[in-house]
């Protein structure tokens, strides 16, 4: 049997579930991971069996002479990373990289093209194809068991990150045709970001196929559609989702569709790069290719450059940018400046607003130019690490804000701080990583660990309410409790006065919004 020297790029989440499935065939051997944050790599180094760890991936490439790599890196950095792969003294013959493709059309076809003319296989992680229930719902659409497909309907948060997987579900249940022609709308009324890249917050998307198939795909905060897929044909329906399929035919009322349990260990992510491996073994291509990965892509842009066009764009498409963030460079697409106010409800709690959304005249920055207003954000650390502090000084203090991080960003919050912004230290950190530390989001920084995982990460925003009375301190974010202590355990915290709310962002940009205060009851 053929065996293949594996090594990933990346080992957050996605790059785990990759180490994961590469553990599942016996054609893998597990021989290095590289991550900017060494102990990520050590980790699936340690749970996976890889043999060395790297922080940078570049000299991973030149010194292990990989035939099989993986990419899991944030989308903004795909196409560098794909190109590195090729320039490697010796390159992978298979790369299976993270969707979505890139945040560009050009990126995309760029990586498409340079792997197909070094003869590298390159496949994309739209791993809902190997899904049970995905894969059953295809099936039955080619037997013939809702007659002919007429119409495929989607809903989804966004069309780049999640959007790809049900546009690519579009063309798995359509033979994958190549579709005919787009029409498309986009809003963006709110500074989105998923794994770094923009995001509208509303679209829609109208596609037709030579065989007059049609499809529309609906994204945006409070889209309801009844099911996330719903295939109609001549002679009737299917409903689509995880873990489930309905099935409408002729003459019989809804039924539930039997699907077999599939006990291999893993999950559809699992599936993928185990065949991968097959196909790299057999010569045959996968499903999840790079050129099919493209078909789906082009929805994406097609979408954003009939919006920007405000007329159909008939496929397949001529540009290489992205409407979306070319819009919104330009001006001709604005997002609102986040507003600053307060509900009756938080009015009647007593808060206060700590940032009215266009200045810092309640606070004070060091150095000066690190932390600025941007779109009614407070924006610090893009430019190096910054200190950001309230001009006035608080015991007891409730407040409540916003906060996003970027990759492996690393922030405090500090209550009650002093001349040199040193505190009661809450630690806001994208680190999700099990067990918990010291340091982990939610901790009281270097004494605590939290009690709970908020979630943070892929550059969400979170939620944050702490509470400082006395000596009691509670910290809540994304609505999971991650402290409850009693101060009095550290007597040096239990002596400290009166001291300013500090913001410190020390590795990565932190924006912040929504920020207010109040006095805890």
């Amino acid at each position: 049997m053929d065996t293949y020297r594996v090594g990933v790029i990346g080992c957050g989440g996605r790059g785990m579930s990759h180490a994961l499935g590469y553990a599942q065939s016996p054609r893998a051997q597990r021989v290095a991971c590289a991550d900017i944050h060494r102990p990520a790599a050590e980790r699936a180094a340690t749970t996976y069996g890889f043999e060395r760890v790297y922080t940078d991936y570049r000299e991973m490439l030149a010194k292990e002479r990989l035939d099989v790599v993986s990419m899991c890196l944030w989308p903004e950095l795909h196409c560098q990373a794909v190109l590195a792969c090729l320039e490697a003294p010796v390159p992978p013959r298979l790369i299976n990289a993270e969707k979505p493709m890139a945040p560009t059309y050009g990126e995309s076809v760029r990586m498409h093209a340079a792997c197909a003319a070094a003869g590298v296989k390159l496949t994309f992680s739209h791993q809902r194809r190997f899904g049970l229930h995905f894969a059953k719902a295809r099936d039955l659409i080619a037997e013939g068991a809702i007659g002919v497909l007429q119409r495929l309907e989607m809903d989804c948060p966004n069309l780049l990150d999640w959007g790809t997987h049900w546009f690519d579900m579009m063309l798995f249940y359509n033979q994958d045709l190549d579709p005919d022609w787009v029409l498309g709308q986009i809003g963006c009324v709110d500074d989105i970001r998923v794994f770094g890249a923009r995001m509208e917050t509303a679209g829609l998307t109208y596609v037709k196929w030579p065989n007059h198939v049609t499809g529309l795909l609906t994204t945006g905060h409070g889209t309801a559609a009844p099911v996330p897929i719903r295939a109609t044909g001549s002679k009737g329906m299917l409903d689509v989702d995880h873990g489930k399929v309905m099935m409408l035919r002729e003459g019989h009322a809804w039924e539930r569709v039997p699907v077999v349990s599939d006990r291999v260990p893993g999950d559809d992510t699992t599936r993928h790069l185990v065949d991968s491996l097959e196909c790299l073994a057999s010569g045959r291509e996968s499903t999840c290719c790079s050129r099919n990965a493209l078909r789906a892509t082009q929805l994406i842009f097609a979408t954003y450059e009939s919006s920007r066009r405000r007329a159909r764009v008939v496929l397949p498409l001529k540009t290489d940018d992205s409407a979306l963030l070319t819009m919104l460079d330009t001006g001709e697409l604005r997002v609102p400046d986040w507003p600053a106010f307060l509900t009756e409800a938080e009015e009647r709690k007593g808060f206060g607003l700590l940032f009215d959304g266009r200045s810092l005249r309640r606070w004070q920055s060091l150095p000066a130019a690190a932390w600025t207003v941007e779109g009614g954000i407070l924006r610090g650390g893009h430019h190096g690490p910054g200190v950001l502090r309230t001009r006035r000084h608080y015991a007891d203090i409730e407040v409540r804000f916003d906060f996003r991080l970027w990759c492996r960003g690393e922030a405090t919050l500090v209550l009650r701080a002093d001349e040199v912004a040193r505190g009661i230290e809450v630690a806001l950190t994208d680190d999700r990583w099990a067990p918990r530390h010291l340091r982990s989001a939610g901790a009281l920084s270097g004494r605590v660990l939290p009690t709970a995982d908020p979630g943070i990460g892929g550059s969400r925003w979170n939620g944050l309410v702490a509470t400082l009375k006395g000596q009691a301190l509670s910290v809540t974010i994304n609505d999971k409790q991650t402290l409850c202590c009693d101060l009095q355990t550290f007597p040096d915290l239990a002596a400290l006065g009166p001291g300013p709310l500090v913001l410190r962002a020390e590795q990565g940009p932190l924006d912040v919004r929504n920020v207010m205060a109040r006095q805890p009851d």
